[in-house]
């Protein structure tokens, strides 16, 4: 009889121990999903705050636009550093609408640095808007920008 008393005692201390055991890693766990939630948050921010902190500069390779003709620009994003990857679309903002037509020049880049075809149809053809869209995880960031020149 003692022995069985002394085999049930132990069988209910190993449990209890191994229920402390399954209790301290489930709480250790838990704390490791709340400090990685805030590593990910804070490392969303910094790629925000990169982004919001960046300028879209547009530069065209001549001075004057030809009518009819390919005009060759540049644009950089001053950031002087890859990107997390990104879209760039050219804007129609002669509809004058909260979401203007765009079309999709170049998809999932990532240099600071990228070149975009104008073709102005008219001498008030002369400004080109361009739009950098950056896909975050819980967000999406937009950087427009916008280019004015005399068109001949």
């Amino acid at each position: 009889m003692k022995n069985i008393i002394l085999i049930i005692l132990s069988i209910a201390i190993f449990s209890c121990n191994d229920k402390n055991k399954i209790k301290a890693l489930n709480s250790r766990i838990s704390k490791l999903e709340k400090e990685n939630k805030t590593l990910v948050d804070s490392i969303n921010r910094m790629e925000v705050n990169k982004i919001m902190n960046s300028e879209l500069i547009m530069i065209p390779q001549e001075t004057i636009l030809k009518l009819n003709q390919v005009n060759k620009l540049t644009g950089f994003l001053v950031e002087h550093q890859k990107f997390k990857n990104f879209n760039i679309y050219k804007r129609d903002t002669t509809l004058y609408t909260k979401e203007p037509r765009r079309e999709l020049i170049l998809k999932n880049y990532s240099d600071y640095k990228f070149e975009v075809d104008f073709v102005p149809k008219s001498k008030k053809d002369n400004w080109l808007h361009i739009l950098a869209e950056f896909d975050l995880d819980s967000m999406t960031v937009k950087i427009p920008g916008i280019i004015v020149m005399d068109a001949k």
